[in-house]
């Protein structure tokens, strides 16, 4: 069966707590009259971005068994053979496919399941590599492999959070992401606001390009992440208390703010009818209001910390104190040395 058209692909990459998701949700919002299937991968053995993506008739979905560009890179071709396979059977409609990967993610070997395996090739073609910069926080992982590996393959860097930072230290930053790669668009973005078709559509990936920036890229299947980082998940479904959620985030931010890359989740509190959602990004933090917990749902709290040399048991002591229970942090093992 020949196919006249692709199915256009947009791979979103970027640090953790870049904006990433923020700006899935202004794309899902755009994109309400087309079809798209959406895969999200997380860092972590559970996800919370599926929780915080608005909900719309797209196809939504999951991976937070590992990190797509290396242990479920299978995983990603197996979800994409059965939305192949659901369009035949005129199941779904598919117009367009949109990949956020984790904030770990070397985006090189997930471009190269697209050109190297021939079911993918046949079936997609990569419309854009988009990565998402945090100009606040961007230049203290610049020496990070996984950082440097997502812009040199990007062809569109979206620099957000330009509202956080001056006009000289935007410029400096743009400067040091043209030395990194001379190719890619920059637009500078606050709240992960960009035009739809900015992103979507533009046809910016070049092969050839890639190539000068890694001459291997079709053959290297080798990618390892730093082993200093690691996760920290926590769940619950007793209540937490709002004052000591407050006062456990206070002394976290302060004191372990610098290791703490990225940190979100869905807090169950005592009290109040509405799901709060937190998110944050090293000592940036900010908590907000959602939307009503509904009748026939799990009321439950997730949280997610992802940071550098992250001690779980501290971070168990201080979920347990948000709980209710009675014991003095400070003397209890000192948690707030996390």
């Amino acid at each position: 069966m020949l196919r006249q058209h692709k199915i256009p692909v947009t791979i979103l990459t970027g640090f953790l707590g870049a904006g990433k998701t923020t700006l899935l949700n202004r794309l899902l919002r755009d994109v309400r009259n087309q079809h798209a299937g959406v895969i999200i991968n997380e860092f972590g053995e559970t996800g919370i971005d599926a929780e915080l993506v608005i909900k719309t008739q797209e196809e939504i979905i999951e991976i937070n068994k590992g990190c797509i560009c290396c242990n479920v890179r299978g995983d990603l071709i197996q979800i994409l053979k059965d939305l192949i396979v659901k369009v035949n059977k005129r199941d779904i409609q598919l117009d367009r496919i949109i990949i956020e990967t984790t904030g770990l993610a070397n985006p090189g070997p997930v471009i190269q399941t697209f050109l190297m395996d021939e079911v993918m090739s046949f079936w997609f073609d990569i419309d854009s590599v988009c990565t998402v910069v945090d100009a606040k926080h961007l230049p203290l992982h610049l020496d990070q492999e996984e950082a440097q590996e997502q812009i040199a393959f990007a062809d569109l860097i979206v620099m957000n959070k330009t509202d956080l930072v001056s006009s000289q230290e935007i410029e400096d930053l743009k400067f040091r992401l043209k030395q990194m790669n001379a190719t890619a668009e920059i637009i500078s973005t606050t709240n992960s606001e960009i035009p739809l078709n900015k992103l979507l559509g533009i046809a910016s990936f070049q092969l050839s390009e890639k190539l000068k920036i890694r001459p291997n890229m079709l053959t290297d299947n080798h990618h390892h992440h730093d082993d200093k980082i690691n996760s920290v998940v926590l769940k619950a479904d007793r209540a937490l208390l709002m004052d000591r959620v407050n006062e456990w985030f206070s002394y976290l931010v302060q004191i372990k703010g610098e290791s703490l890359y990225r940190y979100k989740g869905i807090l169950n509190v005592k009290d109040t009818d509405y799901r709060v959602v937190f998110q944050g990004v090293h000592m940036l933090f900010a908590g907000t209001e959602d939307r009503k917990w509904k009748n026939d749902e799990t009321r439950k709290s997730e949280l997610v910390f992802i940071g550098s040399k992250l001690n779980k048991e501290d971070f168990n002591k201080g979920f347990r104190y948000c709980m209710g229970e009675d014991f003095n942090l400070r003397k209890e093992g000192n948690f707030f040395n996390v």
